[in-house]
Order: C-alpha cells, then sequence, then structure tokens
C-alpha cells in the first residue's frame, strides 16, 4: 500500500470513527443513522449475494475456521440465504461492534468491512437453517455424514469404497426421520443443547437419540455381513 493509499485508509478510519461516536451518543437513532443503516443493509446485500452465488462465500467461512458441505444453490436460494445473512450480521454489527463496543479505529478495520465479516460469522448458521429446514434432508449426502462419524472407512480398493458407501446409505435409509435429522445436526456441528434448541427435547434426549441412531447405522452393515 502506497503513501497516498494509506492516508486514504487512514482518512476512511477517521470519518468511520466520528460516525460511531455520533451513533453511540445518539442510540442509534435519528436521521443519520437511519440513512446509514439503509445504505448499509443495500450495501452488504448486494456484497454478500455476490458472495454466495460465487461460493466465495464458502471459503470466506473456512477462513474463520467454520467449514461448511457446499450445495448447489439456486439464484433465489442464494438472495434469500444472503438476506438472512445480512440481517443477522446486522444484529452482530449493532449490538456488539456498536453498542458492544468491539470496533473501534485502533483495530484499523472500516466499518463496512468489519460489518461483511458479521455477514460472513452470521451465514454458517443460517446455511445450516436452509439445509434442514428449506432443503431437506434427502439432498445431503450420507456418506459425508457417515464419513465424519466414522462408519466409513474407504481406505481399500475403490469397489470396496463403492461397497462401503451402499452399505453406508441401506443404514441410513432404516433410521426414522428423526435419527436421520440428529445425526446430521451433530455432523454440521450443533452441540446437544443446540440441537435440543432447534428440535425441542431435552439434551439428554437429544443424546441418547443421537448414540442409538449411531448403534443402528453401525448395526446395520455388520448384520448383512
Amino acid at each position: 500500500m502506497g503513501s497516498s493509499d494509506s492516508a486514504l485508509a487512514a482518512d476512511r478510519l477517521r470519518v468511520d470513527g466520528v460516525l460511531v461516536q455520533h451513533f453511540r451518543e445518539s442510540g442509534l437513532s435519528g436521521p443519520r443513522w437511519d440513512q446509514f443503516h439503509r445504505q448499509l443493509l443495500g450495501y452488504g446485500l448486494t456484497f454478500v449475494t455476490r458472495l454466495v452465488r460465487s461460493g466465495a462465500m464458502f471459503s470466506r467461512c473456512g477462513r474463520h475456521g467454520r467449514y461448511l458441505q457446499q450445495q448447489e444453490i439456486s439464484l433465489q436460494e442464494a438472495e434469500e440465504l444472503a438476506s438472512d445473512a445480512v440481517y443477522e450480521g446486522f444484529v452482530y454489527f449493532r449490538d456488539r461492534g456498536l453498542l458492544g463496543r468491539e470496533w473501534s479505529v485502533e483495530r484499523g478495520q472500516p466499518l463496512n468491512e468489519y460489518f461483511v465479516n458479521a455477514c460472513v460469522l452470521a451465514f454458517p448458521n443460517v446455511y445450516r437453517r436452509w439445509q434442514t429446514q428449506a432443503h431437506g434432508w434427502q439432498d445431503v449426502r450420507l456418506v459425508d455424514t457417515l464419513a465424519s462419524l466414522e462408519h466409513v472407512v474407504a481406505e481399500g480398493t475403490p469397489e470396496d469404497a463403492v461397497i462401503e458407501q451402499q452399505a453406508a446409505n441401506a443404514a441410513f435409509a432404516t433410521l426414522s426421520e428423526d435419527g436421520r435429522r440428529l445425526l446430521f445436526l451433530h455432523d454440521q456441528g450443533y452441540s446437544h443443547a443446540e440441537i435440543a434448541e432447534l428440535v425441542r427435547l431435552t439434551p439428554r434426549a437429544v443424546e441418547g437419540r443421537i448414540r442409538r441412531a449411531r448403534i443402528a447405522v453401525r448395526r446395520r452393515p455388520e448384520e448383512e455381513r
């Protein structure tokens, strides 16, 4: 970055700092806040929609340690996912960045970049809800879930891997919808407490059902050998 670029970046941060100070003093209210709010959401929706459509959102999430199983997303679904991520990202931006004073000039990150990062951090939960609620379980590759649960060991020949995959899918097909859903949520990184809240069970009940589903998946291939 040249000296002129550095000067521009410093000026930008100073302007952001003045804005944030004003917003905090006004309690995030007034015409200036309303205008800023609308402009930020418009910018975020355009930028985040482009990230989702291009697939770049998944690599960005990965850089934050949040790895997602990428699936095909239609243009309309990309817009819906982006809209939800922007909304939840704005809540993070407002509550933690501004009111919680997580954002500061000293950190050296412009407001719009901080906001985009907040949207990226919000995207994994938005995407998981889309997978589980809107997209349905049938489109999730069951072998990926089983592999992470150590039910499929594909260390042999390609033919062995195909046989193992067929056995895994057959085993999963015998599970109830509830069992498949719980294993999938667990594989996606949800805790027992988070799953319990989603499916309206106690964490102990979730733990027991996941354990029984795992046993059922393991037992089926053994019974067929």
